[in-house]
Parts: structure tokens; sequence; C-alpha cells
């Protein structure tokens, strides 16, 4: 199985903490959070990552070599920001036959991406998510399914939501027939490619057990980091 991991962000939100640190470095209980996320995979049975980077790249490439992992990497780096989708559409060329997994770089998302793929498998998909349930998703956006997980529709954050919905975990299960629905260039793969596979009955949800945590927001990584530093005990 080989993951695409979307390593481009640049972390603005974080910059009172961090300053101009790549997002995927943002240091968690003594190590940079890709390679926190990388040694995930990696004892998930994952081999092989393309680390799709952009902003602070030579960054992020030094700071894997500095932490060598048992793990097949490759970068593929994007000239000029092109968004998710652009990021996947520029590093087309990785994506050759077999299983292919698209995480965010930002979510660490405790998912068995083997069982995420027979999902996939299973429902004929060009995609399998990885979704959690929440009970207040007032503060992030919903993904609605049909009773069987069938994914139909992405719904953008709305505070006044209440109640509880499911949550897209950042991670996805795909096809290389992904990038036939790439547009060329810059494009979000969130909000221009996962609702058109919706709404084409393509892309189908597996229900994660558990939480998942992203770091996006201070007030994101704050909880990621007192959550899971007891799970690694803060080692360096």
């Amino acid at each position: 199985m080989k993951a695409f991991v979307l390593a481009g962000g640049q972390g603005t939100r974080l910059r009172s903490r961090f300053g101009d640190l790549p997002k995927p470095l943002a240091p968690l209980a003594g190590r940079p959070f890709l390679v926190r996320q990388l040694a995930e995979l990696r004892a998930a049975g994952v081999r092989h990552a393309v680390i799709l980077a952009g902003y602070g790249a030579e960054r992020v490439r030094e700071a894997l070599a500095a932490h060598p992992l048992d793990l097949t990497i490759e970068f593929s780096i994007e000239p000029e920001p092109m968004g998710t989708g652009g990021a996947l559409w520029h590093a087309r060329a990785h994506a050759d036959a077999g299983k292919l997994l698209i995480v965010n770089g930002d979510t660490l998302c405790p998912c068995d991406p083997w069982q995420l793929e027979q999902t996939r498998y299973e429902r004929g998909a060009v995609g399998a998510l990885a979704l959690f349930r929440v009970e207040d998703a007032s503060g992030r956006g919903r993904v609605e399914c049909t009773d069987g997980l069938a994914v139909r529709a992405f719904v953008e954050k709305d505070p006044g939501f209440r109640g509880a919905a499911w949550v897209n975990g950042g991670m996805i299960a795909v096809t290389p027939a992904l990038w036939k629905h790439l547009p060329a260039g810059p494009s979000s793969l969130e909000r221009d490619v996962l609702p058109g596979l919706a709404a084409a009955g393509l892309l189908h949800g597996h229900a994660c057990e558990g939480t998942f945590w992203d770091i996006g927001t201070p007030e994101d990584f704050e909880r990621a980091e007192r959550e899971l530093r007891t799970r690694w005990g803060g080692s360096a």
C-alpha cells in the first residue's frame, strides 16, 4: 500500500506558537507531527509513502532525513500552491496500480488502512472515506450518508448545527481511477473532487471507532498534544 501524504500546509494559524515552521513539522511529544504520522502508518503495515510537499519542502525533507523510518519515501513538490487536489494531480506519476491511500498531513487518524481498502473494494467505490461519529458536529464539516454509509454530500461547518454527525477523519483509500477525476492544475480535493464522486455514487464511508486528532488550530494542537503525549511518553 502506498500512502500519499498531503504535507504542503503553511500552518498560518499555528504561527503564534511555531513561527514559520511548516505545519507538518509542528513538534508533537518531542517529534515532528509528520514523523509521528508516518510511524503510525508504518505500524499499520504501510511500506511506501509519497510526501506531497510545497511550503518549506526542503525543511520537510531534512526533518524526515533526521528521523529515519523503515519506510520507502518519495517526494512530489508542487511548484506553487495548488491546493490538495492540485497537489495530488501534480503527483499523478506516483499513482501506479495498487492499493493507494490519501492522508491529510495535519491529521492523525486511527483507522486501519487495510479495512478501509477492504470497504472500498467490497463496495466497488473509487474511494472509501474514514468516518467518525461525533456527538456535537457544530465545529466541523459534516458528511451526509445513507444508512449503509454511501456518501451523498459534504456540508460546510455550520456553528448553528446541533447534534451528532459523521465527519471526515482525513484518510481515504482510493484506486488510481481517482486521478481521472482530478482537474489539471490547482483544485481542492474536499470541495472540487469528493462532492462530485459522492454525487456519482463513487464514494463510500467506513465507520471508525474512537476519535481522531488534527493540528489545524492552536486549540486542536493543544488537544492532540494533551491526549497523545501519554501514548508516546513525550519521547524525542
